[in-house]
C-alpha cells in the first residue's frame, strides 16, 4: 500500500579466514510512495547533534577495531604503559610511531591498536596482535623509546597475555576482539572530535559481507535464521546481542574448522 512503511529483515554474514563468523539479521523499514526530503548535512563540528554524532562514531569505531582483529587473526594482547603519569595524547603517539617503526625492522608487525585513558588521565596503548611475541624484543624497543629516568630506573612496561589469561580459552579470540574494541566507546579528555580512536597496520583485508533478504516477519524468525546462519561456523562459545525494540540480532562465532555444522538450537 502506498504511502505507509514495510517491515522485512535482511542477513548480513562476515565469514573470517580462521573459521570466526559474524551474523546480523536487522529490521529494515521501507517507505511505499515518493521519496522523503532529507535535511542537508551539517559541516563537520557544527551538527547540533554533536554528542550523539560522537557516540555514533565510537560505535563505527568499535565494529572497525572487531573487524580489524578478526580479520588479522589477534589472539594476544600487548599492552605498553608508562612509568609516570603520561597525559600528552600527541607526545604518546609519537612514541606508539617510533615503537612501530623499530619494531617493523625486525618482523612483521600487524596490529590493531586503540589508547585507554583512565580516570587520573594517564594513557597507555592496548595492542591486538596474532600469535607469540617476542617478548623481550618489545620490551627492548618500547624501554629505549621512552629511556630512563633521573635515578636510573625504567620509564615503560610491556605485557603480553592471551585469552587464556582473560578467562576466554583455546576459542576466544571473537571475544578479545570485542575486549579491544570497547575501548573505542570510552569517552576521552586527551581526544578531539577529528582525532582518531585507533590505528591498525598496513594490508589489513575484512572479508565482504554477504547479503540476503530474509521472508521471516517476526524477531523470533529473525533469531532463528541468524542462529541457522551460524551454525555452520560452530555454536561453541557464541556471543549474542539482541534488541528487540530496534529489530536487530548479532551473533559472533569462535575460530572453528570450516565445514563443522551445528543445528540451531531452537
Amino acid at each position: 500500500m502506498r504511502g505507509t512503511w514495510q517491515d522485512t529483515y535482511t542477513a548480513r554474514r562476515r565469514v573470517f579466514s580462521d573459521g570466526q563468523c559474524e551474523v546480523s539479521v536487522t529490521k529494515d523499514r521501507h517507505f511505499v510512495g515518493p521519496a522523503i526530503t532529507r535535511k542537508p548535512r551539517a559541516k563537520r563540528g557544527e551538527s547540533e547533534k554533536r554528542e550523539e554524532n560522537d557516540d555514533d562514531a565510537g560505535r563505527r569505531a568499535k565494529k572497525k577495531v572487531r573487524e580489524c582483529c578478526k580479520a588479522i587473526g589477534a589472539d594476544r594482547m600487548v599492552t605498553l604503559t608508562y612509568r609516570e603519569n603520561m597525559v600528552d595524547r600527541d607526545t604518546a603517539l609519537k612514541h606508539w610511531k617510533a615503537f612501530c617503526r623499530k619494531l617493523g625492522k625486525h618482523k612483521q608487525f600487524h596490529y590493531v591498536a586503540v589508547i585507554e585513558e583512565q580516570e587520573r588521565g594517564a594513557l597507555h596503548f592496548h595492542v591486538a596482535v596474532a600469535g607469540r611475541q617476542m617478548y623481550a624484543l618489545l620490551r627492548s624497543i618500547w624501554q629505549g623509546i621512552l629511556g630512563r629516568g633521573d635515578d636510573g630506573q625504567q620509564m615503560g612496561q610491556v605485557n603480553v597475555r592471551d585469552p587464556h589469561k582473560f578467562g576466554f580459552g583455546k576459542n576466544g579470540a571473537h571475544k578479545l576482539a570485542g575486549y579491544i574494541a570497547k575501548y573505542c566507546s570510552k569517552q576521552m579528555q586527551c581526544r578531539g572530535l577529528d582525532q582518531k580512536r585507533y590505528f591498525r597496520s598496513k594490508g589489513i583485508v575484512v572479508p565482504e559481507v554477504d547479503t540476503v533478504r530474509l521472508h521471516c516477519t517476526t524477531m523470533l524468525g529473525a533469531v532463528q535464521a541468524a542462529f541457522s546462519i551460524a551454525a555452520q561456523y560452530g555454536l561453541e562459545g557464541v556471543q549474542s546481542w539482541l534488541n528487540n525494540g530496534l529489530g536487530v540480532v548479532w551473533l559472533s562465532t569462535a575460530p572453528r574448522p570450516i565445514g563443522q555444522e551445528m543445528e540451531c538450537p531452537f
